[in-house]
């Protein structure tokens, strides 16, 4: 009788949880739920190899620093419409092909632009475009990877993360997996642009940085060297001089750089042996030849050795060598 009390007792005491929405303890664990957004974003790791590219789609955002030197090619600043700036087959796009790949390529770059003209705010730079909502012409917005470029940034105040939130989150709320490369040009810093320190935080971050423009610059200072160099590196040997007021853009070599080490930092291959051939190639579109660029960039003046250091295959490598060194700088832990 006691036995079958304790049993009615249990079974009452059963009954009244069931009753109060209470359940008993489940005896296997529950299957794990999907990760959230947040956990995706940090956790996603970086694919390596080149067939990270391969199928992808890549939009590059900055301004002249970005598609001076054919890294990708010139517009306008009133061609707005996403459909007219994909299909970019400037450098990068030709270094893709040249390893076997295709991407899909979009020209996101306006002349004198800051980022924060694209997003968050309407465009207050004084051209064509002046309080246009960049945004809005994004139609399509999911990308793996966003390649962007930072300048004078009249609004940054000390934080660079803050000021590329509003970039970051349009792109994220696309596709949670989108990866960031951050590529520096070399005028940041000779213009000792304030937020240069802020570049490790960043990759602390998990964007991925192409910093061309110290690499260019700290040859150019002296503070590192072309290892096997066969040519003296001044001034134009990277930067154009194209008029009395245009001495500052970066020529086809830093161009190169700039789509190498862009390559080089998403894929994490080495930047040695990397082919180049493409920027000597009129076939594939007539402003692809050396002579006819420092023809057209060094009207006002014709003094350089980019061609030569381009025929070099010392001064090549040496360079290659050297962006191995600037990536390992920033990326080596992403």
């Amino acid at each position: 009788m006691k036995k079958l009390l304790s049993f009615l007792l249990a079974f009452c005491l059963m009954a009244s949880f069931v009753a109060c929405g209470e359940e008993t303890p489940a005896v296997t664990t529950a299957a794990p739920t999907e990760p959230t957004t947040e956990a995706t974003e940090a956790t996603t790791p970086w694919e390596t190899g080149k067939e990270a590219l391969n199928g992808k789609k890549v939009i590059f955002i900055g301004n002249s620093y970005t598609f001076c030197g054919y890294n990708v090619l010139t517009k306008q600043n009133d061609i707005l419409t996403q459909e007219e700036r994909s299909h970019d087959h400037g450098f990068f796009y030709q270094l893709c092909k040249a390893n076997g790949l295709e991407v899909s390529v979009t020209n996101w770059s306006f002349g004198s632009h800051q980022i924060t003209d694209f997003f968050g705010r309407t465009c207050e730079t004084e051209r064509e475009c002046l309080g246009e909502f960049h945004e809005y012409y994004l139609k399509e917005p999911y990308f793996d990877y966003v390649v962007f470029q930072c300048h004078n940034e009249p609004h940054y105040n000390g934080d660079l993360m803050a000021l590329l939130e509003p970039l970051m989150t349009f792109f994220r709320e696309a596709n949670p997996n989108v990866k960031f490369v951050m590529h520096v040009p070399h005028m940041a810093y000779h213009h000792g642009n304030r937020w240069l320190h802020e570049i490790p935080k960043l990759a602390e971050a998990g964007i991925r940085i192409a910093n061309w423009g110290e690499l260019c610059y700290d040859v150019l200072e002296g503070n590192a060297t072309v290892p096997g160099a066969t040519q003296e590196y001044t001034y134009h040997s990277f930067v154009i001089n194209w008029s009395e007021k245009d001495g500052f853009h970066q020529n086809i070599l830093a161009g190169y750089l700039t789509s190498l080490m862009t390559y080089c930092a998403i894929t994490g291959e080495s930047a040695v042996g990397q082919p180049y051939a493409f920027t000597n190639d009129p076939t594939i579109n007539p402003k692809f030849t050396w002579e006819s660029a420092k023809k057209l960039h060094y009207s006002y003046n014709d003094e350089t050795n980019f061609i030569e250091i381009f025929q070099s295959e010392a001064d090549m490598k040496g360079l290659q060598q050297l962006a191995d060194q600037y990536l390992a700088k920033y990326n080596g832990g992403n």
